[in-house]
């Protein structure tokens, strides 16, 4: 997936992907999708939960669930180490939880995860070319 990414206001590579991967999923997944970036800190429905993404479904009857949550880490915050406590305390058990990384960071973050018991259900890497991100 790929698309140029020049909204109004997103100026850091992490909203960048955050942006562009909140907007493909909602498609893909058919839900609806709560963004959490540095201009929207207006977390999907629960206040303690601070995953970058998160996919959600409204029933019938008007109970919310969560469907799936994402987190985007860059160059820097890969390398932080308060970022693997950061996955441990998003986990939702029994929810789907995605990370997304710079181009070549696959590996290392596979393992960051499994060496925190932190479980992920997929990797995902995103890498820009003229200006187009791309997530693979």
């Amino acid at each position: 997936m790929s698309t140029t990414l020049r909204e109004q206001g997103i100026e850091t590579v992490h909203d960048q992907v955050v942006s562009l991967v909140a907007q493909r999923w909602a498609k893909a997944f058919r839900c609806k999708v709560t963004i959490h970036t540095s201009l929207e800190q207006n977390p999907w429905a629960d206040p303690q939960q601070q995953c970058d993404i998160v996919g959600w479904h409204v029933s019938s009857a008007g109970n919310t669930t969560m469907e799936w949550m994402a987190e985007v880490e860059t160059d820097d915050s890969i390398r932080d180490a308060a970022t693997v406590s950061e996955w441990k305390q998003a986990v939702v058990r029994g929810i789907p939880f995605y990370l997304l990384v710079p181009r070549g960071l696959k590996e290392s973050a596979q393992k960051l995860a499994v060496d925190a018991l932190v479980p992920v259900s997929g990797i995902y890497e995103y890498t820009f070319v003229k200006d187009l991100c791309q997530v693979l």
